[in-house]
C-alpha cells in the first residue's frame, strides 16, 4: 500500500510548476450535509481553515490551491471545504477540532474524526505528501497520538511525535510530550547539545520546573552551546512570559491569571539576572493597565525608565506597549498628559526612526482625542522625519 501510494503521489509532483490551469473544488454546504457527502462517496474531507485577514491564508490560496498537480490529486481524494473560521459554523468547528493558527489544514474522516492537520503555508510538494500521509494513515497526527498513548516511548517515535505535535500546533501537548521525554534523561544526556535542542522547540515556560532547572544550571550548557545563545534564549522566555500580560485584555483573553501573575513575580525576584528589572517592570506596568488604572500604568512607567532599565529599542517599545491602551482610556487628562511626555521624547532626537515612532504614538493619542485631522498630518510627517538625517 506504501508503495502504490508513493508512487502515486510521484506522478502527481511531475510537473509541480506546470501552468495553474485548475484549483481544488471547495463544497459550499453545511457541516452535515459535508459528512453525509464524505460517507456517500466513502472520501476523507480536507478542510482549509482560514481567516480574512491572514496573509498565509491568501497566499495558499492563490498559488498552491490553484496548482494543477495540487488540484488534481485534492479533488481526486477528498471533498475539499473551505470555512472561515470567524463566521457561520467556524467558531464551533475551530473549537472541536482545535484550531488556533491560521491556516490550518485539517484531514477528518467520514464520521468527522480528526486524523491528520498541518498548520502554517504549505508548499505543493508538502501539501501533496501531507494528503498522502493522511490518506495513508500510518504516520498521521490521529495514528502517532494512538501509539502514544498506547504508551509507545521509543526515543526515534518520541520524537517523531513531538515533530507531528509541532506541524499540527498542539503546543499544550507539545510541550507536555517533550517534558515526559526529557524527564527520562540522566544528567549527562540532559546536559548535552541533543537535549538542548528538544528544549528551545518544544519548551517555553519560564515556571516549567526543567527550564528552571535550565536557568539554574545555565553554566553547565555554557559548556556545549555558546554563552549569548544560552541567554538570549532565557530571555526569550521570560520575555515572552511578560508579553503575555502586557498584552491581556479583559473580555478577550479570559479572567485575568493573578495565581500565575504572583507565580512569576516571586520567581523573578528570587533570580540573579541582569534583566529582571526590566521583566518586572514591564508586569508592574501590566498589572496596573488590567486593572485599568492607567495613573498607575503612567506612574510605572516613569519609575522604570527614571531608573534606566530601558534604553533604545527596549524603551520604545516598553513605551508602545503601554502608551496605546491609553486610547480606551476615558481620562482626557492623561491622555494630554502622554501627548506632553511623547513631545517631550520627540525632541531627544533631530530626525530618524525614534523620533518618527513617538510622533506616530502622538498620533494616536490625538486621534483617540478625536483630533483626527491634526493625528493625519503629524503621520504624514513622521514617515519624512524617519528618512531625513
Amino acid at each position: 500500500m506504501r508503495v502504490l501510494l508513493f508512487f502515486m503521489l510521484g506522478t502527481f509532483l511531475i510537473g509541480e510548476a506546470s501552468a495553474q490551469n485548475r484549483s481544488i473544488e471547495f463544497r459550499k454546504d453545511e457541516w452535515k450535509r459535508i459528512l453525509e457527502i464524505a460517507k456517500s462517496e466513502n472520501k476523507m474531507i480536507f478542510v482549509d481553515c482560514y481567516t480574512s485577514w491572514c496573509g498565509p491564508c491568501k497566499m495558499l490560496s492563490n498559488t498552491v490551491f490553484t496548482n494543477d498537480s495540487v488540484a488534481d490529486f485534492y479533488n481526486q481524494h477528498f471533498i475539499n471545504v473551505k470555512v472561515d473560521m470567524e463566521k457561520g459554523e467556524g467558531p464551533e468547528l475551530a473549537k472541536r477540532y482545535e484550531v488556533k493558527a491560521f491556516p490550518t489544514l485539517l484531514y477528518i474522516d467520514k464520521t468527522g474524526e480528526l486524523v491528520h492537520c498541518v498548520v502554517g503555508f504549505q508548499s505543493v510538494q508538502k501539501l501533496i505528501e501531507e494528503g498522502g500521509i493522511a490518506m495513508d494513515g500510518g504516520m498521521s497526527f490521529r495514528a502517532l497520538k494512538k501509539r502514544y498513548d498506547a504508551g509507545e516511548r521509543n526515543p526515534e517515535f518520541v520524537r517523531t511525535y513531538i515533530a507531528q505535535l509541532s506541524e499540527s500546533y498542539r503546543p499544550k501537548l507539545q510541550e507536555e510530550v517533550a517534558t515526559e521525554y526529557i524527564n527520562t534523561l540522566d544528567e549527562d544526556q540532559f546536559y548535552s547539545r541533543d537535549c538542548w535542542n528538544i528544549i528551545i522547540y518544544n519548551l517555553s515556560d519560564p515556571l516549567s520546573p526543567l527550564l528552571k532547572k535550565l536557568v539554574k544550571n545555565r553554566e553547565r550548557f555554557y559548556r556545549i552551546i555558546a554563552k549569548d545563545t544560552v541567554d538570549l534564549f532565557i530571555d526569550y522566555t521570560f520575555r515572552s512570559k511578560a508579553g503575555g500580560f502586557t498584552w491581556w485584555e479583559a473580555g478577550k483573553h479570559g479572567a485575568f491569571n493573578q495565581k500565575v501573575y504572583d507565580e512569576y513575580v516571586a520567581y523573578l525576584l528570587t533570580l540573579n539576572l541582569p534583566e529582571v528589572p526590566r521583566y518586572l517592570a514591564t508586569l508592574y506596568a501590566a498589572r496596573e493597565g488590567a486593572d485599568g488604572d492607567y495613573r498607575g500604568m503612567l506612574d510605572e512607567m516613569h519609575k522604570a525608565l527614571s531608573y534606566g532599565f530601558f534604553y533604545g529599542d527596549n524603551k520604545l517599545s516598553y513605551i508602545q506597549s503601554y502608551i496605546i491602551r491609553l486610547e480606551k482610556c476615558d481620562d482626557v487628562s492623561l491622555k494630554q498628559e502622554a501627548i506632553g511626555w511623547m513631545e517631550t521624547l520627540m525632541d531627544e532626537y533631530p530626525v530618524g526612526y525614534y523620533k518618527s515612532e513617538y510622533m506616530r504614538l502622538k498620533a494616536r493619542l490625538l486621534r483617540a482625542l478625536g483630533k483626527e485631522k491634526e493625528a493625519t498630518d503629524l503621520e504624514t510627517e513622521a514617515r519624512k522625519v524617519r528618512m531625513m538625517h
